[in-house]
């Protein structure tokens, strides 16, 4: 049931004809859009293959009648529609971080924030990590990936996440927009802000959502959100690039957030974009006057900023294959500088681990890793271990020299991490696991996706293997793609998936 308030404030936006079209999206009988995107930086060039096993068509040569334009998302180039009877969260090359299940609406945001390799990049309010993988994915592992989220379990969920697709780049923290903004001003390329909203365009996916409804916290979000895109604000370079996104369609969360933006931030503007089919601009004629007011505009600011906010962009459930969002591309204006050369790190370098500890870590990787040039510490795949190795706690991490340091911040994940330091010897990590590739570990033992081995070594039991594999540090995959570590010794594996992860099959 839609609460009443949100019914009657549609039909008064929309009109009684576009309201009922609008309204039809969410019966029953409606179909409902699911998609997935491709892990591009595990995934190999069998994956269409590999996902056909688990009844999921990404290349229209089923034989079934449809083709490629159907099958992709259209904003996304990874991304792909899958029928509803279909379950990949249940599928092994999920917990081996093969994809990502994400609403196509929701990959929008990133499509126009437009990331690249090399850039500095802050996902605000990141969890659970769906755009901010899908960010990682297209630095291709080279850039800093900053991605934050206020609410300490979320961050946990993102920080899993982020594991699980073998991200590199990545500061996970668990911070504030202001406090952020008091370490990091000035300092990224891009930022996305997919800003806590009301949830409106998630009713029809989650009952919950509808009702846990509020018009007082559709205020309240709008309050909110002004908060964060002014913290968001101070963050971002010059030239720099800020996509802001919700998932609502209160216009006091959408257009009036980016009028209310505007008007205290001059220095931005909303920039020109090229939109996709069944694609909606922003309704700048559903700015109230109480919100112009608020913001002390003259007329002629009043209709400067209603044409600026008319380039936002809606999209709505009745007229794409998607649910209902809403995104803006804000820039500010001057022009990036270079800073391939710049040397600057918020918080100052991370601190690297003493020689002896990563002495121990190098030792194991001579006997565990395989490598293409081990002087410039690149292993087969290309993945690079040349960054700084330092301590967090009792857990080795590395990351790029120029990561930020984590001194005075809520960190959940500083970088990739390597492994834990026990005593004298070293135990390497999921996260490394899932970060390597099958030709960048020595030993490797790989069970199809649909073997009761892979289930048993998912579900933490031991694996038996030929008495003849080598002893040691072993790499467990799934059709060759890495998903955990196990040690062998006389013919059995004995079993290092995380017992917070394993799964009862």
């Amino acid at each position: 049931m839609l609460p009443v308030a949100f019914c009657e404030r549609m039909r008064s936006l929309l009109g009684d004809e576009e309201y009922d079209k609008f309204i039809n999206s969410f019966g029953e009988t409606t179909e409902r859009y699911h998609a997935l995107r491709i892990n591009s930086v595990k995934a190999s060039d069998d994956i269409s293959d590999r996902l056909r096993n688990i009844g999921i068509s990404i290349s229209g040569d089923d034989n079934s009648g449809s083709n490629a334009a159907q099958i992709q998302v259209p904003w996304e180039k990874n991304g792909y529609y899958y029928e509803g009877d279909v379950a990949p969260g249940k599928s092994p090359y999920h917990e081996a971080g093969l994809y990502y299940i994400q609403e196509p609406s929701a990959m929008a945001p990133v499509h126009y924030l437009d990331p690249k390799p090399g850039e500095k990049i802050l996902d605000l309010c990141a969890a659970p990590g769906g755009k901010s993988t899908q960010i990682a994915v297209r630095m291709g592992g080279s850039g800093i990936l900053v991605t934050n989220e206020i609410n300490r379990d979320r961050a946990r969920i993102l920080s899993l996440n982020i594991e699980r697709l073998g991200i590199t780049n990545a500061l996970v923290l668990n911070e504030t927009p202001e406090n952020l903004a008091n370490v990091f001003e000035g300092y990224f390329d891009k930022i996305l802000v997919d800003a806590p909203c009301s949830g409106e365009g998630m009713f029809r996916k989650n009952e919950n959502a509808s009702s846990e409804w509020s018009p007082e916290n559709v205020e309240l979000c709008g309050i909110r959100q002004k908060e964060i895109l002014d913290a968001a604000s101070r963050m971002l370079l010059p030239g720099g690039r800020l996509v802001f996104s919700t998932c609502t369609f209160a216009p006091t969360e959408n257009e009036e957030s980016i009028c209310r933006f505007l008007s205290g931030h001059p220095d931005y503007h909303v920039a020109d974009i090229q939109m996709f089919d069944g694609m909606d601009h922003g309704r700048s004629e559903w700015i109230s006057d109480k919100c112009i007011q608020a913001c002390g505009l003259s007329q002629e600011q009043e209709s400067s900023i209603r044409a600026e906010v008319n380039k936002s962009v809606r999209l709505w459930p009745h007229k794409l294959r998607g649910e209902g969002h809403f995104l803006c591309v804000l820039e500010r204006d001057g022009e990036l500088i270079d800073r391939t050369k710049d040397n600057y790190v918020p918080g100052g370098r991370n601190l690297a681990a003493k020689k002896e500890i990563q002495k121990l870590f190098w030792d194991f990787a001579g006997e565990s890793l395989s490598f293409a040039d081990e002087k410039e510490k690149v292993l087969t795949s290309g993945l690079r271990l040349d960054g700084t190795l330092f301590m967090f706690g009792e857990q080795l991490y590395i990351c790029d020299s120029k990561m930020p340091g984590i001194h005075g911040l809520k960190c959940m994940r500083p970088g990739l991490h390597l492994g834990t330091i026990k005593k004298d010897r070293f135990e390497p990590s999921h996260a490394l696991a899932l970060a390597i590739k099958k030709e960048d570990a020595k030993n490797t033992i790989s069970f199809a996706e649909d073997s009761n081995e892979i289930r048993q070594y998912l579900n933490g039991q031991t694996v038996k293997c030929s008495k003849d594999a080598p002893k040691g540090w072993t790499v467990v995959c799934v059709d060759d793609y890495s998903i955990g570590w196990a040690k062998q010794a006389g013919g059995v594996l004995k079993n290092h998936y995380p017992k917070g992860l394993r799964i009862n099959y």
